[in-house]
C-alpha cells in the first residue's frame, strides 16, 4: 500500500501554498506515519495530479505543510468502464465500490431494478457521502490518482436511455450461453472507429434482471453476455466482470 497519500477535498491544491491539513490526514500524518517537521506526504486532487507536501509545524491539534509542485500521478486506464450496479444492500455495494476502484472503474451508476433489495430513499445523501470516502480511500490505497464519478441511484430505463452514442453496454444474465464478455467486448470494438472505448458494464440487483429488463436493454443496444457456467453473486460478477473488460481492453497491463 502506497504510504502518505491523501485524498484532500474542499482545498484548491497550488504551488506553494500553506494550510493545515484536515483532521483526519493530520492525524494520519503526526500519529500513524509519526512524521516529523521536513516529513513529506502526498496530497491528491482527485484529478490526475499529486503534489508533495512538506511538513512545516505539527502540535496536538494541526498540522501545517507547504505544498509543493504538481506532478501526473501513475498512468490510469485508457478506457473507460462505467458500472452499472443494480442496488443491493449496504454493505455488498461498499465491497464492489471498493474493489472496482481499486482495479480503475472510471464511474458508478447504481441502479433501480425491480428485484432490487434496498429502497430508493436507502441511499440518501449520508449513504452517499459515505460511498464518496470508500471510493477515496480505495483510490489513496491502489496507487490511483482520479476519484471515480459517483452517480445518485437511478431507474435502469433511464441508464440505458442516457449511454453515449459510441458505448459498448453489456449486460451478464444467467440465460446467456455463448457469447463471453471478451468475445463480445472485442467484436463490438472492432466494428468501431479507433478512439477511447467506453464500456458500461450492467450487473443485475441480488436476484438478476427480470426477463423484461433483459428486453428493454437488448431494445437499447446492450449485448447480453456470459459470465461462465457458475451463478455468482452480484458482488462477484460486478467484480469479476469489472476485471474482464479492463483486462480485454489492456488497463491491467503496466504501459510498454
Amino acid at each position: 500500500m502506497p504510504a502518505g497519500r491523501f485524498y484532500v477535498e474542499g482545498i484548491a491544491l497550488i504551488l506553494g501554498i500553506e494550510f493545515e491539513l484536515p483532521v483526519e490526514i493530520a492525524h494520519q500524518a503526526r500519529d500513524v506515519l509519526r512524521l516529523p517537521p521536513g516529513g513529506v506526504l502526498r496530497l491528491l486532487d482527485g484529478a490526475g495530479g499529486e503534489y508533495p507536501a512538506e511538513v512545516l509545524s505539527l502540535d496536538r491539534r494541526r498540522v501545517t505543510v507547504r505544498l509543493g509542485a504538481r506532478a501526473e500521478g501513475s498512468a490510469e486506464p485508457a478506457a473507460r468502464v462505467v458500472l452499472c450496479q443494480g442496488v443491493l444492500k449496504a454493505a455488498k455495494f461498499e465491497v464492489v465500490l471498493q474493489k472496482c476502484t481499486e482495479l480503475g472503474v472510471a464511474a458508478f451508476v447504481p441502479l433501480l431494478c425491480e428485484r432490487a433489495v434496498a429502497a430508493a430513499d436507502e441511499a440518501g445523501e449520508a449513504k452517499r457521502r459515505r460511498w464518496a470516502r470508500i471510493a477515496a480511500e480505495a483510490m489513496e490505497q491502489c496507487g490511483g490518482t482520479r476519484l471515480p464519478a459517483l452517480s445518485a441511484p437511478r431507474p435502469l430505463m433511464h441508464a440505458l436511455a442516457g449511454l453515449p452514442p459510441r458505448a459498448v453496454a453489456l449486460i451478464p444474465w444467467e440465460e446467456a450461453r455463448d457469447t463471453t464478455l471478451r468475445a463480445a467486448l472485442a467484436s463490438a470494438l472492432a466494428s468501431q472507429q479507433p478512439g477511447a472505448a467506453e464500456v458500461h458494464l450492467f450487473i443485475g440487483p441480488e436476484g438478476g434482471f427480470s426477463a423484461g429488463e433483459i428486453a428493454l436493454a437488448r431494445r437499447h443496444g446492450a449485448i447480453p453476455i456470459t459470465l461462465g457456467p457458475r451463478i455468482l453473486r452480484a458482488e462477484t460478477a460486478a467484480i469479476a466482470a469489472a476485471t474482464l473488460a479492463l483486462d480485454t481492453l489492456g488497463a491491467l497491463a503496466f504501459p510498454s
